[in-house]
């Protein structure tokens, strides 16, 4: 059962992640935050296998999140986006999303990845 973590800068879209992950039956969203000092102590406390960022303009980049987090390459990290040509997710590469289903093969794709070089 993947363990997922939500950043988000906009309460709708983590309102909206929350809504779809619940119909995922073998998902768990075990927490989620828009407070960058309170995220590491959450995901050291939550030990998640994914973390899904939504990236906006204003809000926090991958390269920020890999900054404050303890051990970057121990989390898989997907970054969604939306933009007026619907979401996108960023795991190995970017590609729009039109189904919940697509979301999910990300996420599992991220879960069945074997670890890379020096990860844990």
């Amino acid at each position: 059962m993947p363990r997922i973590y939500l950043i988000y800068q906009h309460q709708l879209f983590a309102d909206a992640i929350r809504a779809v992950l619940a119909t995922q039956p073998g998902v768990e969203l075990v927490g989620l935050s828009n407070r960058p000092e309170q995220i590491p102590g959450d995901v050291t406390m939550l030990v998640p296998d994914v973390i899904l960022l939504e990236e906006t303009p204003t809000g926090l980049t991958f390269q920020e999140v890999c900054l404050f987090l303890t051990n970057p390459s121990a989390h898989r990290l997907i970054t969604l986006r939306s933009d007026r040509d619907g979401m996108r997710v960023w795991s190995q590469t970017w590609r729009q999303t039109v189904r919940t289903q697509d979301l999910m093969e990300a996420i599992m794709a991220a879960v069945d990845s074997p670890p890379e070089e020096g990860e844990s």
